[in-house]
């Protein structure tokens, strides 16, 4: 894994020891090596998290007679069959990683080779004599790539939001619709981020930059990509999901380095650990956290599933536990700096910590995310199927008149969710009753506190198109919310503890193929992630595809009334202001005084205003 950036700036043309500085900012993502390049106004930084090739691989990595240099942040899985394709071709290697097989196919194919590629990337590919430069971003948005361009010409990218603020011609003004999404939804969706004029890459997309000319040209290569529905069996859809992520598994633990598995209580880590276990020729190595408070913890569950597949695996299991307390509030300003813009889901927290635990034993740790989106693992999913009928019969003004019968009773309270619930059966409209769903509160509340954020609020947004609701809403989130809630979330903790997380439910051929799965094979009699329980019951301890879901969560709520009430104050009511000078200093108070006594929880926005508290708006992130 690496960190990657690049500036183009006529005016300031980058010199060694600017290009040293955007390394040193990446350091964590790649601290084993760092690379420079610099051609006139252009210049290129790549540091390094060596992996596949430990002593060959180096970036900026050169070809072309010199012609062509690329900066690459990622993975190719299928790089050797690839490679055998090119050798065949009469292509000649002088490394053994996958760098220079990409940087081979560039060569030959440009951006038509993207949608060949198996694997996660960001990456930089320039032509020096087209004086030409192509980014690019994996189908899902595993890894991150953000960039600004100028009517000017000038131009840069980086992996880390925070290092292309380095470059002096990055725009500064804030982004009003962003913050309003980030108070809203605890992330900024792409391509937007909290500056106006600087944009994520979106997943599954290119651009290319003609330098000089300030000519661009987009490319969208994912929509190459064509999901028909498939009349298989459901019998023959379980045998065909156990071999895709048995092969996906088995592609993910080439490494020259120690790997291992993150294990949580659920089914979707317990399977890749278990496929992992029958492939590893060593002992697998698994991880798991868990904490004090027991509505959180679940390491009686991992250690239950080690156990189970400890007996199974053919060379044996290590289980390594660690018990945390995620409620260090100092850990956040640090958190907050590595994300650069403002980001807020609390799951961060027990994130780092695993991450960091895991980096003590191995260097790569494969994860199960992408399972709840692809095969249908939110309870969310039979809510809003739920809503949909019961609204064909339900007046809406009943809806509001039955949640106002029920008190804010907490987060995770039945009471709680109900009030929710019946509160979303008030919208109308598919699409906002989803994002009003995924807020955890009205957009009144961002209104009472910033005032100038009204118009940017409960915008008219559609979801993709699909034979059925659910299908949608999991598609849905494939596009926005895995890669700007989830993905996010792990590659910055994972990064910030110099740790790759690889995730075979998002690779091609698995999410491909369950995308084009009827709901019905994932949802069915209230039954979640139908088809994985069904596929790998035999790996799998009894009862587990039947344990609630319980996410990787942490107790803020009550955290703001107790251990963490005196900080959260002095940074809403005194530091808040100071950096952001659109929220109502009264109205945060009001807020915080009726979650404090317990008369309703405004935790999620309450958190997603500190996080914001340690990133003033002039700040360089």
């Amino acid at each position: 894994m690496c960190g990657i950036a690049g500036c183009f700036n006529p005016r300031t043309p980058p010199d060694e020891a600017f290009l040293q500085r955007l390394c040193g900012t990446m350091r964590q993502r790649g601290p084993d090596a760092h690379g420079i390049y610099v051609d006139g106004a252009f210049g290129l930084a790549h540091t390094r998290l060596s992996v596949i090739d430990l002593d060959g691989g180096a970036q900026p990595m050169h070809g072309g007679n010199g012609r062509y240099t690329l900066v690459f942040n990622g993975e190719i899985f299928n790089f050797r069959e690839l490679r055998h394709k090119l050798e065949q071709a009469g292509e000649a290697f002088q490394t053994k990683s996958d760098t220079e097989v990409l940087l081979k196919l560039l060569i030959r194919e440009g951006e038509k080779c993207l949608p060949r590629l198996n694997g996660f990337f960001a990456f930089a590919f320039y032509d020096a004599a087209e004086n030409s430069v192509l980014l690019a971003r994996d189908y899902h948005g595993v890894k991150p790539l953000f960039y600004f361009h100028l009517p000017t010409g000038e131009f840069a990218f980086a992996s880390r939001f925070g290092t292309l603020t380095l470059c002096p011609s990055c725009p500064d003004a804030i982004s009003l619709q962003a913050l309003a999404d980030y108070l809203a939804f605890q992330y900024i969706p792409a391509p937007d981020t909290i500056r106006e004029d600087v944009k994520k890459l979106r997943p599954g997309t290119a651009v290319e930059f003609r330098l000089g000319t300030g000519a661009v040209r987009e490319i969208d290569w994912g929509a190459q990509v064509r999901i028909e529905p498939t009349n298989i069996s459901y019998e023959n859809a379980c045998a065909t999901v156990r071999e895709l992520l048995s092969e996906a598994v088995k592609r993910r633990l080439v490494a020259d380095v120690p790997l291992g598995v993150f294990l949580s209580g659920g089914l979707d880590s317990a399977i890749v650990a278990a496929l992992a276990a029958k492939h590893s020729t060593a002992p697998l190595e698994c991880f798991s956290i868990g904490f004090d408070d027991p509505r959180y913890d679940e390491s009686a569950d991992c250690k239950a599933t080690a156990e189970h597949l400890a007996a199974q695996a053919p060379h044996g299991l290590h289980h390594h536990v660690k018990t945390v307390r995620p409620e260090d509030f100092d850990l956040l300003p640090k958190l907050a700096a590595e994300f650069g813009e403002p980001y807020a889901d609390a799951s961060m927290l027990p994130s780092y910590f695993l991450a960091e635990f895991a980096r003590e034993h191995v260097t790569v740790a494969l994860s199960g995310d992408g399972a709840d989106e692809l095969f249908g693992g939110y309870e969310r999913y039979r809510a809003m199927h739920a809503l949909q009928n019961l609204r064909n019969f339900t007046p809406g003004f009943l809806w509001n008149a039955a949640a106002a019968c029920l008190s804010d009773s907490g987060e995770r309270s039945r009471a709680g969710r109900l009030k929710r619930f019946l509160r979303l059966g008030a919208v109308p409209g598919t699409g906002a009753r989803y994002d009003a769903l995924m807020t955890h509160f009205a957009a009144d509340a961002i209104g009472a506190i910033a005032p100038d954020l009204r118009p940017y609020l409960n915008a008219t947004r559609s979801l993709p198109e699909a034979a059925e609701l659910v299908a949608s809403l999991m598609e849905d989130d494939l596009s926005r919310y895995l890669p700007g809630d989830v993905l996010t979330k792990v590659d910055v903790c994972s990064m910030a503890a110099s740790l790759e997380v690889r995730n075979p439910f998002l690779d091609p051929e698995v999410s491909n193929f369950a995308r084009a799965l009827p709901v019905s094979f994932k949802i069915l009699d209230g039954r979640r992630k139908r088809i994985l329980g069904d596929a790998f019951a035999k790996e799998l301890p009894p009862g587990l595809a039947a344990r609630r879901k319980r996410g990787f969560g942490v107790p803020v709520a009550a955290w703001f009334r107790t251990i963490w009430r005196d900080r959260l104050r002095t940074a809403l009511l005194d530091e808040l202001p100071k950096q952001w000078e659109m929220f109502d200093r009264a109205a945060v108070e009001r807020l915080i005084d009726e979650h404090q006594d317990g008369g309703k929880d405004h935790s999620y926005l309450l958190f997603s205003l500190l996080m914001l508290s340690f990133q003033g708006k002039t700040h360089i992130f």
